[in-house]
């Protein structure tokens, strides 16, 4: 007997495999950070995905049971996508951060199926600003400049992981309606 998803439980249960994999992902961006071989560009939306992290004013607040890390996690993928397009895939050499990377920049159209066209754009015209945000005092040039600071950020993350709070998923329906609640009222202002 094959068990079929609702095309929302799909998507949840992705998102669930994109929970999982947020330490490995948190790894492949900091090595597009600390890689010199890799295009200014590029590693600025890698800098910008792990600001956004330790972020206290994110889309969706991280002690939101499920939904807080949805956006981080969309938002990794969304970076990667953006970085890929800015030379990102050149300056990689290492073979796990090139499958990481090539899986992370394949998730990222999944965004747009679950928030849809109008939704997923509004996010990614978010995420692009990211590159001009300032967390805790640092900009993307900062953590990109500063190795002391970039230090502190990777902490910071490791930190804020081990915090995150459980991310069940038990019902798909409301957490899809809760998530993008959250997301048009932010992203409207």
């Amino acid at each position: 007997m094959s068990l079929h998803l609702s095309p929302m439980s799909e998507h949840v249960e992705a998102f669930r495999e994109w929970v999982e994999t947020i330490r490995e992902d948190v790894e492949t961006l900091e090595a597009i950070i600390d890689s010199e071989s890799i295009a200014q560009d590029a590693r600025q939306f890698a800098a910008a995905a792990l600001n956004y992290l330790v972020t206290r004013m994110d889309l969706v607040p991280d002690w939101e049971e499920s939904i807080g890390v949805l956006d981080d996690v969309m938002v990794i993928r969304i970076c990667i996508e953006f970085a890929s397009q800015r030379g990102l895939d050149a300056g990689l050499t290492d073979a796990k951060h090139i499958v990481a990377v090539g899986r992370l920049a394949n998730e990222s159209g999944r965004i747009d199926e679950f928030l849809g066209a109008e939704l997923g754009a509004d996010l990614r015209k978010h995420v692009a600003r990211l590159v001009d945000t300032t967390v805790r005092g640092r900009g993307v040039s900062t953590i990109l400049e500063n190795p002391e600071e970039r230090k502190k950020l990777y902490e910071e993350v490791a930190d804020d992981l081990k915090r995150m709070p459980a991310a069940p998923f038990t019902d798909p329906a409301s957490l899809t309606v809760k998530f993008k609640s959250y997301l048009q009222h932010k992203l409207s202002k």
